[in-house]
């Protein structure tokens, strides 16, 4: 088969890892693979077959250009759409793989578009096709399920400057029905979420997102601390977060939790994402240690190996990567009981909070470090756990029959 597949930019968070992953993943078996992406802020060395429709700062002014300066209301983009049909047609492609098509990379009606040109899966990493403009509708109390006629959040990313939801949200009413389009979500919470939107009724399919655990690998802590000079001897807990500063990535509930921790000098913070002015607040009295921004998966899987605990504060995932990645090291999760949560942590290999608070995850995690034995107990089930459900041989062979299934 000739598979494109179509998202929002390369490298960034765990769309672009799913993406990247389908990518080589169906050429190692034995299938030709494209990808089409809008843009590439890092100016890395791509792979072969990966190309960036707006791929220098000209170009990237030009987009602004023709969606009224990133206003994320754009009904087409002709040039997003142009180049992706033109592709289309000369690759000979049987199959499009659509991850997330929004900031200003793909218009409502250009999905459509392409799909009667062309056979469209599209994995939902996040609501925009269920919602009027945004990816996340957290803290909108769920009106999006009724229609989003109006928008009090406009500042949710990808963000609106004119309340225009309600017309958005009727286009995606009539385009996404109008044309066959499979969705596919990572996790059955999502899949509910679906069922509760415009979309019910219409082919979904839930593949978790999964990864390679020959590459995830537990390393040996101290040698990998060693590496890193760490000769910290207590309790070292991890968070990462490619933006911390992100609401819904819950860190405000992480640092409130670690003031209440008692003997805060028996614990070691590790963190990595980008730079954020919040930790410094803990210097004071909690040891802290920042990794900045983890390129490669070696960096990553080294991070993971490194901790005794992941903390993953977070309040709104329709997956969390980041948990099975840890959980693929021999380091268990402690996470909040939302979304998708209760079904990745499972209770032999992480630990989840009564409730959504500071106090809960500091509760947690005093459980997590009071009981060594469960703590190692739950370091090597949580392995077993992601190797049972979410190798990357089940999702690469579900695709691939959803494939074969849209010709």
């Amino acid at each position: 088969m000739n598979i494109l597949y179509l998202n929002t930019t390369y490298q960034c968070g765990g769309a672009e890892k799913v993406t990247s992953q389908l990518f080589h993943g169906m050429r190692n078996r034995g299938h030709q693979t494209w990808q089409i992406v809008s843009y590439d802020m890092k100016n890395s060395k791509l792979p072969k077959g990966v190309h960036v429709i707006y791929h220098s700062r000209l170009m990237r002014i030009f987009n602004r250009l023709i969606t009224g300066n990133h206003g994320n209301r754009s009904l087409h983009i002709w040039y997003s759409r142009w180049y992706i049909r033109s592709f289309i047609k000369k690759h000979h492609i049987d199959v499009v793989h659509l991850h997330n098509p929004h900031d200003n990379f793909l218009g409502i009606r250009d999905i459509m578009d392409i799909a009667t040109q062309c056979p469209v899966v599209w994995t939902l990493h996040d609501f925009w096709a269920m919602t009027g403009h945004c990816t996340y509708p957290h803290g909108c109390e769920d009106r999006w399920k009724e229609g989003c006629r109006t928008c009090d959040c406009l500042g949710n990313y990808p963000a609106l400057r004119k309340d225009v939801a309600g017309q958005l949200f009727k286009e995606k009413q009539k385009a996404f029905r109008e044309q066959k389009i499979l969705f596919t979500v990572p996790s059955e919470w999502m899949k509910q979420q679906f069922e509760a939107s415009h979309l019910q009724g219409l082919p979904c399919v839930r593949v978790y997102n999964s990864l390679d655990t020959k590459l995830w690998q537990p390393l040996d802590k101290q040698e990998v601390r060693r590496q890193y000079q760490i000769e910290f001897k207590g309790n070292i807990i991890g968070f990462i977060a490619a933006d911390p500063g992100k609401k819904l990535k819950g860190m405000n509930y992480l640092l409130e939790a670690l003031v209440q921790i008692p003997d805060p000098e028996h614990y070691l913070l590790l963190i990595a994402g980008q730079e954020n002015e919040k930790l410094k607040e803990l210097n004071t009295r909690f040891l802290v240690r920042h990794f900045g921004y983890l390129h490669t998966r070696k960096e990553l899987n080294e991070f993971y190996a490194m901790v005794d605990l992941l903390v993953n504060p977070s309040v709104y995932e329709t997956f969390g990567l980041t948990n099975i990645e840890a959980m693929a090291c021999g380091t268990p999760v402690a996470a909040f009981p939302v979304c998708t949560m209760p079904e990745i942590v499972e209770e032999s290999c992480g630990w989840l909070a009564k409730e959504v608070s500071a106090e809960a995850m500091a509760e947690v995690i005093r459980e997590a470090f009071g009981n060594s034995t469960e703590l190692g107990a739950k370091s090597r089930a949580c392995r077993e756990w992601v190797k049972k459900v979410f190798s990357e041989e089940k999702m690469m062979e579900r695709f691939e029959e959803i494939y074969e299934s849209m010709l």
